[in-house]
Parts: structure tokens; C-alpha cells; sequence
């Protein structure tokens, strides 16, 4: 029993992970990062964006909709612009 419990859970932040992240994903496209990978695994979120450099207002803006949307912490955040 305890199993099927624990496995619900698992399932259960696995499914809002997933919706997290197309959210996310959603909301940083609106921005104007056209294109953009999101994942997140509960503790901690991976973006993954085309963009030479990140200025530091756009690396705040990443931040402040990441932590709108998920309780990971800022110290558990990855941006990484790829070109």
C-alpha cells in the first residue's frame, strides 16, 4: 500500500512538472524567446534558450516567471543561452 501511495505521488508531480514546464515555456515564447526548452524536475529547473548572451534584465525576467510558476528555489535555476 505504501508503495502505490508513494508511486502516486511520484506520478502526480511528474504530471505537474510537465505542465509546468510547457507553461513556462509558454510564458517565456510570449516574452520573446522563440526558442526555448524547459525542464524541470521538482528541485530544480533547466532552461535551455537560442540567444548569443542573456542581458541581466532578460535573466531576471526568465527568473521572476520561473519562480511565479514553480516553488523551486533561485539558486536552482539554470539559463543557458546556446547559439
Amino acid at each position: 500500500m505504501e508503495q502505490k501511495s508513494a508511486l502516486t505521488v511520484q506520478a502526480t508531480e511528474f504530471a505537474e512538472a510537465i505542465e509546468a514546464e510547457g507553461k513556462i515555456e509558454n510564458l517565456l515564447k510570449a516574452k520573446g524567446f522563440a526558442d526555448c526548452m524547459v525542464y524541470y524536475d521538482v528541485e530544480k529547473i533547466d532552461v535551455i534558450l537560442r540567444a548569443e548572451d542573456l542581458l541581466e534584465e532578460q535573466v531576471t525576467q526568465i527568473r521572476d516567471i520561473i519562480l511565479e510558476e514553480t516553488d523551486v528555489k533561485v539558486q536552482d535555476i539554470s539559463i543557458v543561452p546556446i547559439q
